[in-house]
């Protein structure tokens, strides 16, 4: 009898801690005056033609071997 009301106190206790600590944590940073809503793409930079022909290789080499 002592011992259930032991375990019973025990677990009820653990759940209360985990209860109450676990809704504090904000995963997100916090928000700010200055944050934007629009996404700005960045500028690339167009490949050379060794870099080109070296991705076309890279291509090639995939679609023959799925068999595309």
């Amino acid at each position: 009898m002592v011992k259930t009301t032991i375990i019973r106190i025990t677990l009820a206790l653990g759940i209360a801690v985990i209860l109450l600590c676990g809704c504090s944590y904000n995963e997100l940073p916090p928000k700010t005056d200055d944050a934007t809503t629009d996404y700005i793409l960045p500028s690339g930079t167009i490949p050379t033609a060794e870099e080109s022909a070296a991705v076309q290789a890279l291509r090639d080499e995939y679609n023959n071997a799925v068999g595309n």
